[in-house]
């Protein structure tokens, strides 16, 4: 099987493991000259179509947490189907023994933060167990394998609810035939931990399966003996009664860690594409690893319904204004927060002639454009975006008071990056890349940046912007509510209750619970657009472009047209709403699909 190459991309290299349901393999992935990892059904396991596969890529394509394994792609070769992961190198929990108390938290610590991040993406694991849970030489535990794992809100199918999990570390309710829940998983994590420090389940050591299950279906337990300070948690963790044990949120707060309640958000980084292009916008995934969590907020706030904003701001609803005045906090209210007070223009100077663009892109962002000699062209931004969890892996600074870390990036060579992250974890991300040419210094562009956004930061709260942002202006408009339940029934499957949200809720993003189909409306600024942005149409009597491959291969656009007006340059811009749709539907289903939403949001835009 080694030096065979997998559709066209992957050379396998040497098996790293195989379980009772696929092998897995180390590989190099040709196209980005990286090392990865390619996870395969058994032949003969009931999967012939890649359907467990597709299932567990889709699982873990929604999450983003520094200590789950990445989930990169599914492809098929022929009749086999493989699944693209992050290679790790490492051993799993099963294959370190008993270990002591004191490593078992810091293990527990990580792989509890990673199932509230499960959790919060509305989805059980339903499988964990020490062969699930991988540790590197430096004490990092990712979880994995998410196979049999389902949304929360998923319809059960007999072979859903058919493969349940190890019988050593099953819950008492679901050894008993009932559906797993959250409560479940922290039972599950409770005796994966009981096992590395016992050596065995806590169910006993009977080599019999059988006999396993039996005793977990009547929850006889064994005594912790080992546990140390870890006793009184993962007995509470082990209770019969789901209703006795503690949350996954206060397994990470006793272990250590800070809980965290979760609040879905979705990112988007704007690359302009040419000086009177449409931009090109992209999800940003920075974390680089194993990464499972979803974003974010400060223990104790609210998860935002659908219709609500940031925690900082009043919920603006479809036409209407929101508060302008500056809220309480570092950040406060995003409409009044000025994201060109975290950008020194002159310090940037050095580089090349500037020129600031406070109104590109959505409302929560500043771009500083360089231009070199020739055609060289950096874009410079401070981005505002809401709590994550997760970070970038990168050389990391510590601080005190306002600000929490700065989190430095490795140069991709033409773009270069910088997280920080405050102490209410609202996150700016800098970022320096070349939109033309090459050659420049983007990461001296973007530490200049951070060294004037990490100023600001301790000396308080962000400054305000200078003028308001108009009363006719999008950023008076919650993104979500543009889409209905009944509108975004046009989407098989459609998860309408769980929206992906974003800082200002100036984007909100769907996807469907049966298929690989997503939804994104997002406002944009920009200059006029023309044809070549796209084929012009006309969506409830706004101007609008059409555009196959908007947002990247495999999806459709319609960009709409809200208002036209004279940015502060002096120059003339407009406000958009985008509607992307996404997915391996054929383009003309996509562009179809993108229209009809389109049609709908335009009936709850307020007048210009």
């Amino acid at each position: 099987m080694s030096g065979r190459l997998i559709g066209g991309r992957y050379l396998l290299g040497e098996p790293l493991g195989s379980g009772g349901m696929g092998s897995v393999w180390r590989a190099h992935d040709q196209q980005l000259d990286r090392v990865v990892a390619l996870k395969r059904a058994h032949p003969g396991v009931d999967d012939p179509d890649g359907r467990r596969l597709r299932r567990e890529a889709r699982t873990g394509a929604r999450l983003h947490d520094p200590h789950v394994v990445t989930i990169f792609d599914v492809v098929a070769d022929g009749d086999e189907h493989w699944l693209v992961l992050e290679y790790l190198p490492s051993r799993s929990l099963d294959e370190l023994g008993t270990l002591p108390p004191a490593q078992v938290a810091r293990i527990g610590v990580q792989i509890a933060s990673a199932l509230q991040a499960v959790h919060a993406a509305g989805i059980i694991h339903r499988d964990l167990k020490p062969a699930n849970i991988l540790v590197t030489s430096d004490g990092t535990a990712k979880l994995a394998d998410f196979g049999i794992s389902r949304r929360l809100w998923a319809e059960a199918t007999l072979t859903d609810s058919s493969t349940v999990g190890t019988p050593a570390h099953l819950a008492p309710e679901v050894a008993n035939g009932n559906e797993p829940t959250t409560a479940s998983d922290v039972f599950s994590l409770g005796a994966v931990l009981y096992t590395a420090l016992e050596g065995h389940s806590p169910f006993g050591s009977d080599p019999n399966p059988l006999a396993v299950l039996r005793r977990a279906a009547r929850g006889e337990l064994e005594p912790l003996r080992k546990g140390g300070e870890l006793t009184p948690l993962i007995t509470r963790m082990l209770a019969v009664d789901p209703q006795d044990r503690p949350s996954v949120a206060e397994v990470v707060q006793e272990l250590g860690g800070t809980a965290i309640a979760p609040v879905k958000s979705r990112k988007r980084w704007t690359i302009p594409v040419a000086a009177a292009g449409v931009a090109v916008v992209v999800v940003l995934s920075v974390l680089i690893g194993r990464a499972v969590s979803g974003p974010s907020q400060p223990s104790g706030t609210p998860e935002p319904s659908a219709a609500s904003t940031t925690p900082t701001s009043s919920t603006p609803t479809s036409g209407s204004s929101a508060s302008t005045s500056p809220a309480a906090g570092l950040v406060g209210d995003p409409l009044t927060v000025d994201p060109c007070a975290l950008i020194d223009e002159k310090s940037l100077g050095r580089f090349g002639q500037t020129t600031l663009e406070p109104a590109y892109g959505n409302f929560d962002r500043c771009d500083v454009v360089v231009t070199g000699t020739g055609d060289q062209e950096v874009d410079v931004r401070a981005e505002l975006n809401l709590p994550y969890t997760d970070s970038p892996r990168g050389a990391v600074q510590k601080f005190t008071g306002n600000l929490r870390t700065v989190t430095r990036v490795k140069s991709g060579g033409d773009d270069c990056e910088r997280v920080l992250v405050l102490s209410d974890r609202t996150q700016i991300q800098v970022e320096a890349k070349h939109t033309d040419g090459a050659g420049m210094d983007v990461c001296a562009m973007a530490e200049a940046v951070t060294q004037k956004a990490i100023g600001v930061v301790q000396a308080g709260s962000i400054p305000r912007r200078a003028e308001s942002l108009p009363a006719t202006s999008l950023a008076h408009v919650n993104a979500c509510t543009l889409l209905d339940s009944k509108a975004l029934q046009l989407v098989p499957g459609v998860d309408a209750t769980h929206p992906d949200l974003s800082f200002g809720n100036w984007s909100c993003g769907w996807d469907s619970t049966t298929s690989d189909l997503s939804v994104d409306l997002y406002f944009d600024r920009n200059q006029p657009l023309d044809a070549s942005d796209g084929q012009p149409i006309t969506v409830g009597g706004r101007s609008a472009f059409l555009s196959n491959e908007n947002d990247g291969p495999k999806t459709c656009a319609v960009v709409i047209v809200y208002r036209t007006y004279v940015d502060s340059n002096g120059q003339d811009a407009v406000e958009l709403v985008t509607m992307s749709v996404g997915g391996s539907a054929k383009p003309a289903s996509l562009c179809g699909l993108a229209t009809k939403l389109a049609q709908a949001a335009v009936v709850k835009l307020p007048k210009a």
